[in-house]
């Protein structure tokens, strides 16, 4: 069973540092839209945590007590909410329950055991995309849209940058606007662009 707890020890070491990414993330995000909501994940993957330390003991095996190498992620959310605000803080919590779904659909195919199976399949694998639904629901929220005018005057004065929201660099020649850069120009300038730019990002 040695395999068997490995792998439950390791989507164990998810879930623990998911509550811990989830406890540093909400002091900052107390009094904005969503926190009740995002104290219920919050709580699910704590229970998460606690029915995976029940299926170790199952099959015979220690759980894990900490979230290792997966730790440093929950640090990094915290420095982010910190730093770039709530929009950020929402993304990188994502970015984390992303990770989680590909690692229970690695897991599944495993061979667990049919107990770990149906759990995963019935239980933690729809939680943790119903989260990401959660997520994207809030951050489109936070979603300020202007008109047309508005974002020309903050492009123009160089107030904003204006993005191409296509992935395809196909849509972005075709729907090109002037002083627009493209998705995959952004993300590989992201980090040298100032914190205090807007950003605006169009499709037609």
């Amino acid at each position: 069973m040695t395999d068997t707890t490995d792998l439950l020890n390791s989507l164990l070491r998810g879930e623990l540092a998911a509550t811990e990414t989830y406890q540093q993330a909400l002091p900052k995000l107390e009094g904005t839209p969503g926190y009740e909501e995002l104290r219920h994940i919050h709580k699910e993957h704590r229970e998460a945590a606690n029915t995976l330390r029940q299926h170790v003991h199952r099959v015979e095996g220690r759980p894990d007590q900490g979230s290792g190498a997966w730790g440093a992620f929950a640090k990094a959310v915290e420095g982010t909410a910190k730093v770039f605000g709530v929009d950020a803080a929402l993304k990188a919590l994502k970015e984390g329950e992303e990770h989680g779904i590909k690692e229970y659909a690695e897991a599944l195919d495993n061979g667990l055991p049919s107990a770990c199976r149906n759990l995963i399949e019935t239980t933690l694998l729809p939680q943790t995309r119903a989260h990401i639904s959660t997520l994207d629901r809030l951050m489109a929220g936070l979603v300020k849209r202007i008109s047309a005018p508005e974002a020309k005057a903050l492009v123009h004065s160089g107030q904003a940058l204006l993005v191409s929201a296509y992935d395809s660099q196909h849509k972005f020649e075709q729907y090109r606007l002037p002083e627009a850069i493209s998705l995959r120009d952004f993300e590989s300038q992201a980090a040298s662009i100032p914190k205090d730019r807007h950003l605006i990002f169009y499709c037609a």
